[in-house]
């Protein structure tokens, strides 16, 4: 591209972290592209906010409930054990005071309990986020159709839209395998990430879209 165009540079690339190679996108491009994909987004929910919420609960009994579950059984044996553990370890220390166990061997087994306890703890810590964050994925639907209301009538982005919609922008290298500079975008939203909504095709042609705005 010729001339002084405000882009965005892969910031890995310029930070000499990782791998990536140099890359770029253009900033009205860029926001052209997100402003489309919000309106899409918008105009899919507000059309059947029933049947939207209704296919993202179908989602969620298909592939999280049953995690839910498990996850919430696991929590309960790990809390459980570790309470035992507390029991043991105490029982430990009376026999060793009382001459039942010698020091040696309580040393032993006491701190095979203490590191028990010690995963123990991570891993009920592991859970309770995981748990939590499943649970408030309700929350997290209504906060999204709430968004989509909101915003009724999007006609061009603002930081503040974009920081509610948006958790990030991924931006990959290009494609010119076809002749064409082939880009592709990912958006991950706010809230509903993991939640299908019909996408707008992927593929960016940039130099196609460049063309049409020089000659427009």
């Amino acid at each position: 591209f010729h001339g002084k165009q405000d882009h965005y540079v892969c910031a890995q690339y310029k930070s000499g972290r990782g791998d990536c190679s140099a890359h770029y996108i253009r900033e009205d491009v860029l926001r052209e592209i997100t402003l489309e994909r919000i309106q899409v987004v918008n105009a899919y929910v507000r059309e059947d906010v029933e049947h939207f919420r209704e296919e993202w609960l179908n989602c969620r009994r298909k592939d999280q409930e049953q995690s839910i579950r498990d996850g919430q059984k696991r929590l309960k044996q790990a809390k459980k054990r570790l309470n035992d553990l507390d029991r043991l370890i105490q029982r430990l220390y009376e026999d060793q005071v009382l001459g039942n166990l010698s020091m040696e061997r309580y040393k032993k087994m006491s701190a095979g309990y203490e590191a028990e306890q010690e995963q123990l703890r991570l891993e009920i810590a592991d859970l309770e986020g995981w748990v939590n964050q499943q649970q408030e994925m309700n929350d997290n639907l209504d906060s999204f159709i709430a968004l989509v209301n909101k915003y009724v009538d999007v006609t061009e982005l603002n930081q503040t839209i974009v920081n509610e919609y948006i958790r990030k922008i991924i931006v990959h290298a290009p494609d010119k395998s076809s002749g064409h500079r082939m880009q592709t975008m990912e958006i991950v939203w706010n809230f509903l990430e993991e939640v299908g909504i019909p996408s707008l095709p992927t593929i960016l042609n940039i130099q196609r879209t460049l063309k049409a705005q020089k000659t427009a």
